[in-house]
């Protein structure tokens, strides 16, 4: 017998449990992001010349966002690990620690303890919301028409299936 692997939700098991798991699920947009900061900055920003000028540059980048992505779920799991609690404190905890990453990243005191208290508020209030059931930015119900530019049916076939009972006008 086979079992359905069902995605892991990082917000079901509490603050200080499954720490692998919850790193690997903001391991793919943490990804994403890294990739497309690194890349705008490469195209854009500083023009480096050859494969290792260009790698550095994406290393450079690419570093501390994972690093901050990492300190956030350390920070919040180590927290909610030592405390025996799962509440806000905890994610504001790991929200800081992210700010404290992008604080070394960019050599500034200042720009670290901002970035902390910055990150540690945003978590807090995206615990608020978890735990109250809404959306912080984007909601989770959203409904696509079919076909439309942001639907995740896409078909770009020359022959694609039309809907319903809508038809090509050649069976008239």
């Amino acid at each position: 017998m086979s079992k359905e692997a069902k995605a892991f939700d990082y917000c079901k098991s509490p603050d200080g449990h499954d720490m692998l798991q919850k790193f690997g699920v903001l391991f793919k947009p943490t990804a994403l992001t890294a990739f497309a900061v690194s890349t705008i900055d490469v195209i854009l920003y500083s023009h480096p010349k050859g494969y290792l000028q260009t790698l550095a540059r994406y290393i450079h980048f690419s570093a501390p966002i994972f690093g901050a992505t990492f300190a956030f779920v350390a920070g919040s799991n180590v927290a909610g690990s030592l405390r025996r609690k799962d509440d806000k404190l905890n994610w504001f905890i790991g929200g800081a620690s992210s700010g404290a990453v992008v604080g070394v990243w960019r050599k500034s005191v200042m720009g670290g303890f901002v970035a902390a208290v910055a990150l540690g508020l945003l978590a807090v209030g995206k615990k608020h919301c978890i735990q109250n059931d809404y959306d912080m930015f984007i909601p989770r119900d959203l409904t696509f028409q079919y076909g439309g530019l942001r639907s995740v049916r896409q078909d770009w076939t020359l022959m694609k299936h039309r809907p319903g009972n809508w038809t090509t006008g050649s069976d008239q």
